[in-house]
């Protein structure tokens, strides 16, 4: 199951297609009045819609694993033809090279559309549509977009009693009282639940991306921002956050990266630079999150804990992010 939480406003540096409906405002709009009379959206297609106000961008791949996971990517493809041409959904730059090299599937990838943005009641205004969307941060979002595609693959094998919620950047950011631009901006926020004996057990993760690949041993001035961000939004009043108010604890923080000796020096940058008890688990894109069967048992994971102490600096010393049981 995949649920997301609705948003009042969107952020306005997020862009999402590369190319351009040629569409005024009333001919959206009527697009989508047209829509809504005639009821031609299924509660998959509005599901999809909402993905993709969540994680920014998806390849044809992670629509047809997460939305037709019994079909065919034929299947997929032709309802997202449909869907792009009443102009709901739109392409984007698909750097299929690169998508190679991450290991991801390289195929079409999608955002939505004027009329997808006015279905979901979001912002549109010229600004916005006059932007395109650039190739690294289309890359980087396809990374995440599959790392959330593989957790809820995961979760959907564990069977019954399970849920996985995703939530994206705009979702998971948070503002302090009357800032305009937000404290900590995760990449994304994803809350695994299991019902035991009619009690609920959450285990919530923000997730990092990092996007560097270099092995300096200090942290750059945005890692150090955002080490700063986790520690103001542990000390807030973090269960006001709408997604976070029925936690017991305070989500860890997952980064992901690039090479062992970047894993390292981020770690021991990011327990010198922490001052709060927020956790971190570190592991590789390439050597662990892709070979893993699962992410959440699979012992790959560089832990800082609590007190500051760094786990897992030796291979064998790495941990899962949750104990099978």
């Amino acid at each position: 199951m995949i649920t997301t939480i609705q948003t009042e406003d969107y952020r306005r540096d997020r862009i999402q297609v590369s190319r351009v409906d040629e569409l005024d405002m009333e001919t959206a709009k009527k697009i989508r009045i047209s829509l809504i009379r005639q009821g031609i959206l299924t509660g998959r297609d509005e599901a999809l819609l909402e993905y993709l106000r969540e994680m920014g961008v998806l390849s044809l791949d992670h629509i047809k694993r997460l939305f037709w996971p019994g079909g065919s990517r034929k299947t997929a493809y032709n309802r997202v033809l449909k869907l792009s041409g009443h102009h709901l959904l739109g392409l984007t730059r698909s750097p299929k090279a690169a998508m190679t090299g991450c290991g991801l599937y390289p195929s079409r990838v999608y955002g939505l559309s004027t009329v997808g943005r006015l279905w979901l009641r979001q912002e549109v205004n010229n600004d916005f549509i006059s932007r395109y969307l650039k190739r690294d941060q289309v890359l980087h979002d396809l990374m995440v977009a599959e790392l959330f595609t593989r957790l809820t693959e995961q979760v959907r094998r564990r069977g019954r009693g399970w849920r996985f919620e995703m939530f994206g950047e705009h979702s998971a950011s948070y503002y302090e009282q009357g800032a305009e631009l937000p404290t900590i901006a995760p990449d994304g926020l994803g809350i695994l639940t299991q019902m035991v004996e009619g009690e609920e057990i959450s285990l919530p993760f923000f997730v990092e991306m990092d996007a560097g690949r270099e092995g300096h041993g200090t942290l750059s001035s945005d890692w150090g921002r955002k080490v700063v961000g986790y520690d103001r939004f542990f000390s807030g009043n973090w269960r006001l956050h709408r997604a976070l108010t029925r936690l017991a604890a305070f989500p860890a923080v997952l980064v992901i990266t690039h090479g062992k000796q970047r894993m390292l020096n981020l770690a021991e940058a990011i327990a010198k630079k922490r001052q709060k008890s927020v956790i971190y688990f570190l592991a590789r894109w390439e050597e662990d999150i892709l070979p893993a069967e699962d992410i959440f048992t699979t012992p790959v994971w560089m832990v800082i804990n609590p007190d500051g102490d760094v786990i897992g600096e030796k291979e064998e010393d790495r941990r899962p992010l949750m104990v099978q049981g």
